[in-house]
């Protein structure tokens, strides 16, 4: 069984294979080895606590994608601190309510990045945050940190000791903060790297940021329990990940439904060899099996894997094998150690195979609770530790799980009638002209609501065609009412589509109907 604490399992790594890469940031042109991973991570440990950084700590790392990223996130594990990943995005407002309500006693930060003055923030900052005893920044004080030679001995690996506080991007108000155990998130990351055939001396690359929980639990753990190489980037530009799937022969790649769309209809996809890649993972509540089937078809990344997850569950609750035959359609069965069920969303009640109802998960790998949040924690995690997901989805008599309408919140009720927004998307990007799309509520006095629709086209269409393609095909009352042009959606900093902030573009006529 693999290790169910990183420092084991870095220690396991830096044995095994001491010289691989363990750690790639072409654009900073910086790698780690196993063995210089453990050593780094293990001399930050040791500053960090010289300077009063003390077990069960609090410690925030507010960082682009870069290589110092992992080796904070492993010096916390080794000295038995709790990371907390911070949103590149976060401004003041943001930064002052995760800093305070995490009760961050230390952080590590980048000076900048892009037009964002961290440092500057955080100085500003500082006099309401009386808890947070140190700021250091990457590009100064962390090298002067792992230059410092002392001993130091990691904490006992305890596997059911916190590890990370996660904040979730939440679309109203102030985030929550998952509180993850070690074992955890290893059990997400072990599992799910084995079922996506990650082998020692594979590079696995990923275009979503490593404060997201894919980013630092399924990718980065996922590489060290297996023995595999994280090559990092920045940001997502499709011609840049193309160039580094090339350059750096990598062979997994994750992403969301959004980035693989774009990679997928690059004109510039042609000229670059991704014959490298062998699996991989996407996940959304807006997949396409059409667009993955094409992508592993294409690129050709031909263990190309729908998965899903959240957070609050460690990261994903199930992952199909990488040869799943049902892997596009389908996000596969549960990872080991997990029961999922279906249930009604009003009542709780399970729902049998083939009924839509809400995704729930239990399991060693679901969250602690939410930190200094009894209350969301009791509406999210019910009787008998059932995990409340808020998404829709049914199980296939074969136990395979289908994300079928995207979230419970996303869901339109349009004259008593429940209508699944993925459903609908699906059929508008069957369209030829229909490039990417995204479905939602808008409210209306006679139905309580009706379905409105923003389409990115790569070619002409009507509105009128378009509600003919999708009559031919769905029950009459789910085609969209609306339907607006964008020539970009808003996201989350995870890629997903901002479907609240949609609705607000409708409402202030800030889109455009479709002629």
């Amino acid at each position: 069984m693999a290790p169910l604490h990183p420092i084991p399992a870095l220690d396991d790594a830096a044995r095994r294979w001491p010289k691989a890469d363990a750690l790639v940031f072409p654009h900073q042109q910086a790698r780690r080895s196993f063995l210089s991973l453990k050593a780094e991570a293990l001399a930050l440990a040791g500053a960090l606590k010289a300077r009063g950084i003390a077990q069960g700590d609090h410690l925030a790392l507010l960082a682009e994608n870069r290589v110092e990223w992992p080796i904070v996130q492993l010096a916390c594990a080794a000295l038995g601190a709790v990371v907390v990943p911070l949103n590149t995005h976060y401004r003041r407002d943001d930064l002052a309510y995760a800093l305070k309500q995490s009760d961050a006693r230390a952080l590590i930060c980048s000076t900048a990045f892009r037009s964002n003055p961290y440092l500057e923030n955080v100085t500003a900052l500082r006099p309401a945050l009386p808890h947070l005893a140190h700021v250091f920044t990457l590009e100064e004080d962390y090298p002067r940190l792992v230059a410092e030679a002392r001993d130091f001995e990691p904490v006992s690996p305890n596997p059911d000791t916190p590890a990370a506080l996660l904040y979730t991007s939440g679309t109203t108000g102030f985030p929550k903060g998952a509180l993850l155990s070690h074992r955890a998130m290893m059990l997400v990351a072990s599992n799910s790297a084995e079922r996506l055939a990650v082998t020692a001396g594979d590079r696995w690359t990923s275009i979503i940021p490593l404060f997201h929980c894919a980013g630092c639990i399924l990718n980065l753990l996922g590489c060290l329990s297996r023995g595999a190489a994280y090559v990092g980037v920045p940001g997502f530009d499709p011609e840049t990940m193309f160039r580094i799937i090339e350059s750096q022969r990598c062979t997994h790649l994750s992403g969301v439904p959004t980035s693989y769309l774009a990679m997928l209809d690059h004109p510039a996809r042609k000229d670059y060899d991704l014959s490298s890649l062998k699996a991989g993972s996407c996940g959304g509540a807006d997949c396409n099996p059409d667009v993955l089937r094409r992508c592993a078809e294409e690129f050709p990344m031909p263990g190309l894997a729908q998965v899903y997850g959240q957070t609050e569950g460690g990261t994903l609750f199930a992952c199909p094998r990488h040869d799943d035959p049902f892997r596009w359609e389908t996000a596969g069965l549960q990872l080991p150690g997990y029961d999922v069920r279906i249930a009604d969303p009003q009542t709780l009640t399970p729902l049998e195979a083939g009924e839509i109802g809400e995704i729930q998960a239990r399991g060693p790998m679901v969250m602690e609770g939410y930190y200094r949040n009894p209350e969301a924690t009791a509406e999210t995690i019910i009787d008998g530790g059932w995990l409340r997901s808020g998404d829709l989805g049914f199980l296939r008599a074969d136990g395979r799980l289908v994300i079928a309408g995207g979230r419970l919140r996303d869901m339109i009720i349009r004259g008593g009638e429940n209508i699944y927004p993925a459903e609908i998307e699906n059929v508008l990007q069957q369209h030829e002209a229909v490039a990417e799309a995204a479905v939602f509520a808008l409210p209306d006095d006679y139905y309580g609501e009706i379905v409105a629709a923003a389409v990115k086209l790569n070619g002409p269409a009507s509105a009128s065609a378009l509600q003919a393609f999708c009559a031919a095909r769905i029950a009459r009352f789910k085609v969209p009412a609306l339907i607006y042009m964008v020539e970009r959606f808003p996201l989350t900093p995870s890629g997903k589509i901002r479907k609240v902030e949609l609705r607000e573009w409708a409402r202030d006529k800030r889109m455009e109907t479709l002629p």
